[in-house]
């Protein structure tokens, strides 16, 4: 077929559409194009053809050429938001135009005050299809003038899919977030499974259903109805699948409603803190004693001067060379990133180094940039382009979390840059100077790879939330951190001296001698303590009257043991199995397991490695383990009542777990247990698997203790069990009626109320009648004030978070068994937690 001559659908000024003020377009996220400034309020049709879509907004629409091509003209920036105002559509989807009809009429005058630009874009759609021979990007133009010229790739019109290799579904989402990034990037990998095209389609937007990007891009929320259009061979089985995907929740949790505060949520990220402060005010002077404040991430405290960290990139090459060599440098340190990534996903941060793989292969992100080369830019400013045009396009979404991945795509940008300039990686914070205060408008995960415990004494970010990876990389090393500290960060100039007390969220600039000499004495304080603390820690953890109490760390993945043996873990309480579940389309081999599995024991050298078998269901589904909707998933099919119902899953890993050498140094724990009958099925399986592999020694397997009734048949359940850990987390919401999800009563949830201490001490009498050891494996066990209450009750062991395993033995170093037990016993007759906090004066 012929070249399709487009006609200006606009009278107005002609650009480039990498000139557009929108970045989603301006990086070819969307497809190619031009972009015209228009002068007059209508849009004419720029060819023959079917209207595909028009927007209920009136701000778009788009036509379906003869040929095939999808023109989306997209009249101005941010319109959406008018929610039509100013906008008058004449068609109607499926209508038939022809060349020069007019489609849209629009006040310009009315709507140019309220939106960021008029500046409109007219891109191919579906540009995997069709190639653009020539284009006008300078100069005026009317309508009806030819603009731009395409035609099919290869000169053939794209092969027309038969009827009955095409599927289609309708489908609400029933999940409290949206597509935020794990239920995307589960859909996105079942997509990527089928070799034809899949889109979504939701309130009019249409995406690429195998680009994570694409998908969270839309913006999609609970109760939208998700339109999958999947295309070729195997049609039916892929929707078949898609469909059990979405109606079991894409691996989040199935709701009733929104997430409580998602209808008014935030525009992005950094509007969470509070804005004290407006762009552009001058910089803070000496003996400003100025107090700004933003979100706390990390507690603790710091003084000393600001280290600005800075991520500007305007010195790349706009223009490239050749674009196929262009296309080729960006192959290649691609490659690199790649191979980088992939050794670091066994590490302490292996969760977020795969999830920067995801992205990094991403089509959305491949054939922005590749567009961009094409019209001949550099590598650099194209990878660039289409990273950045997409983070802006997630900071600007109404769910906050969504927002804070906009660091992960601005991250992966650098990763990139860093390839192509010959570097091994991004220059790390461990090259700054140790004590640094480092403030940035946001640090990225990368940026923190390698980087000491010690080394960084506070991190400040002008943007971000406490969930962003970054935040959760310094919890894990324990640097103070604030963010969201808005405009006012703007306002602290390079070097200045800064008090900061993370918890409080607040940041004192140029503080007075005062106030300087206060925050020195508290942070003196502090720091001798913690340092004292840690060198303590590699010792036996024993009361002050020499009984002996263990110290176990909870681990989630390769390379924390590491972690938290240098924290002076005894050994690991609770292996939480399912970081090797998560994020994938399928369940991990026995043998992928077992390397997981001994990877960590080698990391303890030796100590024991307690592993809890798999533990979904409720607020942890697994998107390829398809569970019926329940009205309330928390009080239905979890934990072992899931690997009960899946033999098969628990099988391979029991047999994983028996695998770990020296045998015997891995212990067995069962999640939810609620029956003798249960924990009877269980020891039935792992028996026959023991006997399978040639194992006569036996292997101890316990059962945690997170249901009520599991703590007050303790004493039959002693009866098979080899030992108890109490999940303080679940033991707690359940025994209160509490949800610890929902805020509106998550501030009622302690552990220390006296009722749930009751049932650990329920659970304690239970264990001695047999001598089985009680543990104590949740949040409760890395509270100082709960510690001693817990060992009065009769815990010997406790398993807690690696970095407050100093503090947690130092505080119990310094008491009697009797002092724990009278403390205890106190706590038992209190009216409620707060009066427990209170008399737990050490």
């Amino acid at each position: 077929m012929s070249a399709l001559a487009l006609l200006s659908p606009l009278t107005g000024r002609a650009m480039p559409l990498t000139d557009s003020p929108d970045p989603v377009f301006s990086a070819g996220l969307i497809g190619a194009g031009i972009a015209i400034d228009p002068s007059i309020g209508e849009l004419r049709a720029p060819c023959a053809g079917t209207i595909a879509a028009a927007h209920a907004s009136g701000h778009a629409v788009t036509v379906r050429a003869d040929n095939g091509a999808e023109i989306l003209i997209h009249l101005g920036v941010d319109t959406v938001n008018l929610g039509g105002t100013g906008f008058t559509v004449h068609v109607a989807e499926g209508q038939k135009v022809t060349a020069g009809d007019r489609l849209i009429s629009f006040d310009i005058a009315a709507i140019a005050p309220k939106v960021t630009s008029m500046v409109s874009m007219m891109v191919v759609a579906n540009g995997d299809a069709f190639s653009i021979l020539s284009a006008v990007t300078s100069g005026n133009v009317a309508f009806g003038e030819p603009v731009m010229t395409i035609e099919p790739v290869g000169g053939k019109v794209a092969d027309t899919v038969a009827e009955d290799e095409v599927a289609e579904l309708s489908l609400p989402l029933s999940i409290a977030h949206g597509l935020h990034a794990r239920p995307a990037a589960v859909l996105a990998n079942a997509a990527k499974a089928h070799a034809g095209p899949v889109t979504v389609t939701c309130r009019g937007n249409t995406a690429n259903a195998k680009s994570v990007v694409a998908l969270m891009g839309l913006g999609t929320r609970f109760g939208d109805l998700l339109e999958i259009r999947i295309e070729g061979a195997g049609a039916d089985a892929t929707a078949d699948r898609l469909l059990d995907l979405v109606l079991s929740g894409l691996g989040d949790p199935i709701a009733d409603g929104p997430a409580p505060g998602e209808e008014t949520a935030l525009a992005n990220a950094s509007q969470t803190a509070p804005q004290s402060g407006v762009a552009n005010e001058p910089e803070f002077e000496l003996g400003a004693n100025a107090i700004i404040r933003g979100r706390s991430a990390v507690v603790g405290l710091a003084a000393g001067p600001v280290t600005r960290l800075s991520h500007d990139v305007a010195d790349l090459p706009r223009n490239g060379g050749d674009p196929a060599t262009e296309r080729e440098r960006l192959k290649a340190a691609l490659t690199k990133v790649r191979a980088r990534l992939a050794t670091e996903a066994n590490g302490p941060h292996g969760a977020i180094a795969t999830a920067h793989r995801e992205l990094l292969d991403d089509p959305v992100l491949i054939e922005a940039a590749e567009a961009d080369i094409a019209a001949g830019r550099s590598a650099e400013w194209a990878w660039n382009a289409a990273c950045v045009g997409q983070a802006e396009l997630l900071a600007s979404l109404s769910d906050a979390r969504m927002a804070e991945r906009a660091a992960d795509m601005r991250d992966i940008a650098a990763q990139g840059l860093a390839a192509l300039a010959g570097r091994s990686g991004v220059t790390g914070l461990s090259a700054l100077p140790a004590g640094s205060i480092v403030l940035a408008d946001e640090v990225l995960p990368s940026e923190m790879a390698g980087l000491a415990i010690g080394h960084i004494a506070a991190l400040l970010m002008r943007n971000g939330g406490p969930t962003s990876h970054a935040a959760i990389i310094a919890a894990g090393l324990g640097i103070p951190t604030v963010v969201a500290l808005g405009a006012d960060a703007d306002r602290v100039p390079n070097g200045a001296a800064v008090v900061v007390d993370a918890g409080l969220g607040q940041i004192t600039v140029f503080p007075s001698d005062q106030a300087l000499a206060a925050a020195t004495k508290r942070i003196s304080d502090w720091t001798d303590s913690r340092a004292i603390q840690r060198a303590n820690a590699h010792a036996d953890c024993r009361l002050a009257d020499g009984t002996r109490i263990e110290i176990f760390a909870n681990l989630g993945e390769v390379g924390e043991g590491a972690l938290a043996v240098g924290e002076g873990a005894e050994g690991c309480g609770l292996l939480r199995t399912e970081f090797l579940f998560q994020k994938r389309s399928s369940a991990p081999s026995e043998d992928e397991q077992f390397a997981q599995y001994q990877a960590i024991a080698d990391e303890l050298g030796g100590r024991p490695l307690i592993i809890r078998t798999l533990d979904v269901g409720g607020d942890k589904p697994l998107a390829y383990l398809p569970l019926p909707k329940e009205d309330n998933p928390f009080l239905g099919l979890r934990g072992v009542r899931v690997s009960l119902i899946q033999p098969e899953l628990l099988r391979a890993q029991v047999r994983a777990i028996l695998r770990v050498r020296p045998y015997g140094i891995a212990r067995i724990m069962v999640p939810m247990v609620a029956s003798v009958l249960e924990m009877v099925a269980v020891r039935a399986i792992v028996d026959e698997e023991r006997l399978a592999l040639g194992r006569t020694e036996p292997i101890e397997v316990g059962a945690m203790i997170e249901i009520p009734a599991a703590a007050v048949a303790a004493t039959q359940l002693a009866e098979v069990c080899d030992f108890f850990s109490v999940g303080t987390n679940d033991l707690t919401q359940y025994a209160l009626a509490m949800d610890r999800g929902n805020p509106a009563v998550a501030t009622g949830i302690d552990a220390l109320h006296p009722g749930v201490l009751g049932l650990i001490r329920l659970a304690a009498d239970g264990a001695a009648t047999r001598g089985r050891l009680l543990a104590v494996c949740g949040g409760a066990a890395s509270d100082p004030v709960a510690a001693p209450i817990l060992v009065g009750l009769g815990v010997r062991e406790l398993s807690v978070a690696p970095a407050a395993i100093p503090e947690i033995k130092a505080t119990l170093s310094r008491l009697t068994l009797a002092k724990c037990q009278t403390l205890a016993s106190a706590a038992l007759r209190a009216k409620g937690a707060d009066e427990v906090r209170a008399m737990s004066s050490l």
